[in-house]
């Protein structure tokens, strides 16, 4: 893995593994970084990171954690994920973080109580396979699949239709996916970092949406997305940092707009001519040893 490959990933992991782990609030909730450490005190084991582990048979210890509700696997190197992973009953949270399997097993359906799921640089995914799989499990209702080639995504993919939080940011899309709009339940919806020009007209069907990323779009049309914005009901908050925007373009919008705008104040031109009263929101970085990527999400 090249250097920076290894910086940006090493900051990945360090904000899904620590900003928005379940219970990471909490500064009392103890992360196991390998299965020996949580082998030691089998019974407290919650939260558990796994990072390179090359003999997928101990990955079977797994099932001596009876009260595991949180796992990460990283640079996990097989075609397939693990078959283990579907006996963890109790598991909330599953994320796969630059590992090499394109298909998961039929039988994680069997992971009736996860509610997140994410994939992130899992770069040999296989989309469509995952999703019928994925499209399974009962209780899911966060999924991210982040930092794939953006050809994985078909109008044909089916997504989750219980889903309240999707994540496709980083995908390289030059179009959002069809499927997005038959969420109806949909509340926040990150298509951050990409490269498609306009929103489908139709995604204003998504009326519970409340929270829509669209930073570091740098070719989106917002002349075209804000009326498709300004019909979605419920929709409260839109991201546009990362982006270079003419201030009067968007003092125009700012206007006109039922929801509140978060910017990068110094992308915008000429930003002493027009006061605009936006909440102030962390800056990306062009620093590659920055950790901060991309504003944290708020779930509800």
């Amino acid at each position: 893995m090249n250097t920076f490959k290894s910086v940006i990933l090493n900051a990945i992991v360090l904000f899904v593994t620590g900003s928005l782990a379940l219970g990471q609030s909490d500064p009392n909730i103890k992360v196991y970084h390998s299965i020996e450490e949580g082998l030691k005190e089998p019974n407290k084991v919650e939260y558990l990171e796994i990072e390179s582990i090359s003999d997928e048979d101990s990955l079977k210890l797994l099932s001596q954690f009876p009260k595991l509700q949180s796992l990460s696997l990283i640079d996990f190197h097989s075609a397939s994920a693990p078959e283990a992973i579907a006996d963890l009953k109790g598991l909330k949270e599953l994320r796969f973080i630059n590992d090499d399997f394109s298909t998961i097993p039929a039988s994680y359906e069997k992971l009736t109580n996860l509610k997140r799921l994410e994939f992130i640089y899992d770069t040999h995914l296989n989309v469509q396979d995952a999703l019928h799989v994925i499209n399974k499990i009962p209780s899911l209702v966060e999924l991210t699949i982040e930092g794939l080639p953006g050809s994985q995504f078909s109008d044909e993919l089916t997504f989750p239709s219980q889903l309240h939080f999707l994540s496709l940011r980083n995908n390289h899309l030059d179009h959002i996916p069809r499927g997005i709009l038959n969420i109806f339940g949909l509340k926040v919806l990150d298509l951050g970092d990409n490269e498609f020009l306009e929103l489908p007209f139709h995604l204003s069907d998504l009326t519970n949406l409340n929270t829509i990323y669209l930073d570091r779009l740098p070719f989106i049309h917002l002349d075209k997305a804000f009326p498709i914005l300004n019909n979605m009901p419920k929709l409260k908050i839109v991201h546009l940092e990362g982006n270079h925007l003419d201030n009067e373009k968007i003092e125009g919008f700012r206007e006109l707009s039922l929801f509140q705008l978060f910017l990068d104040e110094d992308l915008i031109m000429n930003q002493q001519k027009v006061n605009l009263d936006m909440p102030k929101v962390s800056k990306f970085s062009n620093d590659p040893n920055d950790a901060s990527i991309k504003i944290p999400i708020k779930r509800e």
